[in-house]
């Protein structure tokens, strides 16, 4: 198994998110976009000059993602709404759980055919067991998939697009299902990875040659898992609360992970000064194509 250890790994963005989270690469612009959830904030990180930005959002964000011809979208706590950089949040394009105030949206990854799978969760703290899995066509064809999930994460979808998987974090699984991309169904659902202890896992993204590269909250590493399950890399980390990797850059072989700095005591904080920072790394495998400059 092979290990890159945390020493390796470097910041590359300081932002002192509270929660930063959902780092998704924009081939387009050359940019690595994160969001910090309760700092209501858009990041963006541009490898190639080094240039920072942030963007001030209008409620807590749950995702950013390419969305068929919508183009930069952004999953808010009521919907999906438009993102230009240049003249920043547009009106909501699509409304997600308005019955629901008390819930905001929470990950989210686009699938082979140009479908949006995303969370939602509660956003008040009490862990209820109030958020639902859905997928979204770019017409506005909402669908839900599953109910009663507190945290959903690790939504990826493997190289060829067949396999789909998803955590619900307060499970400590992460499950792997067959996917039709055509159809968009779910089914043979199982296990793909088991955590144990105070360790869970949160994002997940897939590189071309089918592995899985889960963040371990509590573990202070990401995972990448082959196709059967087998871990057979790890990354090492100088955060304990690392919350979503993603490759990307010109190549696709950098890692970036977002990871967080709430919930850590003042003491923690002292000790992990890259907590709620974007760090990277490089690595000797590539991103799927579709996410690849």
């Amino acid at each position: 198994m092979l290990t890159i250890a945390a020493d390796d790994i470097l910041p590359v963005h300081m932002a002192d998110a509270l929660t930063g989270e959902a780092p998704f690469w924009e081939a387009a612009r050359g940019t690595l976009w994160w969001i910090d959830i309760q700092g209501q904030r858009l990041l963006g990180f541009e490898p190639a000059s080094g240039r920072m930005s942030s963007h001030r959002l209008p409620l807590m964000p749950g995702f950013v993602v390419s969305f068929a011809h919508h183009g930069l979208v952004l999953g808010l706590e009521d919907g999906i709404y438009p993102f230009d950089p240049e003249t920043g949040v547009g009106g909501r394009l699509f409304a997600v759980e308005e019955d629901l105030p008390a819930n905001r949206l929470n990950d989210g990854k686009t699938d082979p055919a140009g479908r949006l799978w995303f969370g939602s969760m509660d956003k008040t703290g009490n862990g209820a067991p109030v958020g639902a899995l859905y997928s979204l066509t770019p017409d506005g064809a909402l669908q839900r998939h599953r109910s009663e999930i507190r945290i959903p994460n690790a939504i990826a979808f493997s190289s060829c697009g067949r396999t789909f998987y998803f955590s619900d974090s307060r499970s400590q699984l992460v499950e792997a299902f067959d996917y039709d991309v055509a159809s968009g169904v779910l089914s043979n659902g199982r296990a793909f990875a088991r955590f144990t202890g105070g360790e869970h896992p949160d994002g997940a993204c897939t590189d071309a040659d089918g592995g899985v590269w889960i963040a371990v909250v509590n573990g202070s590493r990401i995972e990448r898992r082959r196709p059967d399950g087998a871990v057979d890399l790890v990354v090492e980390l100088p955060v304990s609360r690392p919350t979503m990797p993603m490759l990307g850059g010109r190549d696709g072989r950098t890692l970036f992970v977002t990871s967080q700095r709430r919930f850590l005591s003042t003491a923690k904080l002292k000790q992990e000064t890259l907590a709620g920072q974007l760090l990277a790394t490089r690595v000797p495998l590539c991103a799927r194509a579709e996410v690849s400059a």
